[in-house]
């Protein structure tokens, strides 16, 4: 056993005496009343009053007393045993589920201290928040017994948290340890250790949370949004006592909150990198007003490694970064991108999940809108779900007169053989065209790609002889490439749930083999015109119509297909590009250097039109 776990189980069993066995007295009741600031699920509600649970679609039968089992999943633990689910009792309001929310916490209670599964603070800390946010609901009308177990409860784990902060955990979910820290410091002042424990911790643990753009360092959109809510129920907290806020805390929501709000698609909705879901807009609305009084969307992601454009109605974010190698979330999707339409998502990423199975695979990268090199793998995922290997990508932006150009690449698949994978974007001024340039080599060795396009479920596709149109319900787009193109099944897990899509693929014409200087565009050679990169966009295109008058079924949700069809589409001029002059682009950055050996290179080029609003 090493030492940092003895001295730790030591400090635990310290904290967990029985406050009443001293001189402090535990107190009746908490001094003052918190309030849980977001709504309940009464549905929810209704199933934990009949024993039953519903957590990430699987549905389970509760039994007294249990709190755990080896074939639970993590999260669905952590969810359990942090008593978030108050809310949706609470939501259901009828005394059924007063007694129901009475009945569990006290089977919680019955359990010895030394024997409650208190190691994550994390999980402690959500516990007795939502004791204390609840505590109205179910313990105000309870005996006396109840309520003093209940105080005496809250006493032991709250010096759990003090004695295994901050060593014990990282991440957002060290600021749901501290918020139960700090609610309990608030409604016990005859304990003040409790808070000044909690203030000596706050700087450091915010200081490790995020960049100084207010960016998670996760960089993830869901560690994003669970951060803010965190600080938005921290702050709630001290207002409520009526404490002054502190300093550090009030500047980490107000930078933290307009990044979250810039990581949003039209719909309100949050886009899918590194672990995350849509979630609710009006509650991710809510969260953001209670933790940040403007509604300010950060101008610059740079800190967070997501690049933002915007124009007209589009919007399109894109990964243009390296992942966080410590991360268990982190997914194999750098250079992926996002694009939407005012509320219409079109090209997204598959989402995440923590269903047995599905981890693992929406990790990689053939579940992004990126490419993906068959055999090969842009990072390791190692067996504790961190990731090595990571590699080197650089990224430039540039903007003139509304129009975006987005310059990336990365050297993931070198290692292995493959080649740098670099990836141009261009979004026009009146949002109203996206054009890419995917380029993959030079390779050691022979080495197969495919570009994918995963799209919204709520989008249908039409194959016509000008290309695939993209039907939303508001909008037309007009997809097309001089690759060519298939049509295949893909999966979306954005929304919680498994849901069939398609997915657009390109492979490179192998007929066609430009040389390298055709190939490459120079990130400082940016001279050209916007016409004559509709010109050059047109002219690559084989005007070849081998159009299918179906599309495949969507029984299969295999975001691996390898059958490869030959669809390729004619390619029309780009109709918007305006006539200035495409300004010079910044330098790439650390670019990484491509391998000596030369084989084939490959330049995919593709459109996205929008032909009917």
């Amino acid at each position: 056993m090493s030492l940092r776990r003895w001295t730790q189980g030591t400090r635990l069993s310290y904290a967990l005496r029985n406050p009443r066995g001293g001189f402090a007295r535990v107190p009746d009741a908490p001094a003052l009343m918190l309030r849980d600031l977001w709504p309940g699920d009464a549905l929810a509600g209704e199933r934990l009053v009949r024993n039953q649970t519903s957590h990430d679609g699987v549905a389970r039968q509760l039994q007294p007393g249990q709190w755990d089992a080896p074939d639970w999943p993590e999260a669905y633990c952590r969810w359990l045993q942090g008593f978030t689910w108050l809310r949706d009792l609470r939501e259901l309001g009828a005394e059924s589920a007063r007694i129901r929310a009475r009945t569990l916490v006290s089977h919680w209670m019955r359990i010895p201290p030394m024997e409650r599964t208190l190691s994550d603070p994390a999980v402690t800390g959500m516990r007795l928040a939502s004791w204390l946010g609840c505590y109205e609901f179910f313990a105000a009308s309870a005996d006396d017994r109840f309520r003093q177990n209940l105080m005496t409860a809250l006493i032991m784990e709250a010096r759990s948290i003090a004695a295994l902060m901050p060593e014990a955990i990282s991440g957002w979910r060290a600021l749901s340890a501290l918020k139960g820290l700090l609610a309990v410091g608030v409604v016990m002042p005859d304990y003040p250790e409790f808070l000044e424990r909690f203030l000596r911790l706050l700087d450091g643990v915010l200081a490790e949370q995020f960049h100084p753009d207010g960016s998670h360092v996760s960089r993830s959109p869901e560690d994003q949004f669970q951060s803010v809510r965190e600080l938005a129920e921290m702050l709630a907290i001290f207002q409520t006592a009526r404490h002054p806020q502190p300093t550090t805390l009030l500047d980490a929501a107000n930078r933290a909150a307009p990044v979250l709000r810039a990581m949003r698609h039209g719909d309100g909705r949050l886009a899918l990198f590194n672990g995350s879901l849509e979630r609710d807009s009006a509650f991710l609305e809510l969260v953001l007003n209670r933790a940040c009084r403007t509604r300010v969307v950060a101008a610059s992601l740079y800190d967070s490694g997501f690049t933002r454009m915007t124009s007209g109605r589009a919007m399109l974010l894109a990964d243009s970064a390296a992942p966080v190698a410590h991360s268990e979330m982190a997914h194999a999707g750098m250079l992926s991108f996002e694009f939407s339409s005012g509320k219409q998502r079109l090209i997204v990423n598959c989402g995440s999940s923590t269903r047995k199975g599905w981890t693992q695979a929406l990790r990689y990268p053939a579940a992004h809108s990126v490419l993906e090199a068959p055999g090969l793998q842009p990072l390791t995922v190692e067996a504790d779900g961190t990731l090595s290997h990571i590699p080197q990508v650089s990224r430039a932006h540039a903007t003139h007169e509304g129009a975006h150009w987005l310059d990336m690449s990365h050297d993931g698949y070198a290692r292995q053989g493959g080649g740098v994978y670099s990836r141009k974007l261009y979004l026009g001024r009146e949002g109203h065209t996206l054009r890419g340039e995917e380029h993959f080599g030079p390779c050691e060795k022979p080495t197969p790609s495919l570009i994918r396009f995963h799209l919204h479920p709520s989008v249908t596709l039409e194959e016509t002889p000008e290309g695939l149109r993209l039907n939303t319900a508001e909008e037309t787009w007009l997809f097309q490439s001089d690759a060519e193109i298939t049509v295949e099944d893909s999966v979306y897990l954005g929304r919680g749930t498994v849901e069939p899509s398609r997915q657009i693929v390109l492979t490179a014409r192998t007929e066609t083999a430009p040389t390298p200087a055709e190939e490459t565009l120079s990130p400082t050679e940016s001279t050209t015109t916007e016409d004559e990169n509709a010109q050059d966009l047109s002219t690559r295109q084989n005007a070849e119509d081998e159009a299918n008058d179906t599309l495949p079924g969507t029984e299969s949700v295999d975001i691996n297909s390898a059958e490869i069809a030959t669809t390729p589409p004619e390619q029309a001029p780009e109709p918007d590009a305006p006539s200035t002059e495409i300004p010079q682009r910044p330098k790439l950055a650390h670019a990484p250097a491509a391998p000596a050996a030369s084989t084939t290179q490959r330049t995919i080029h593709w459109g996205l039109t929008l032909i009917e609003a």
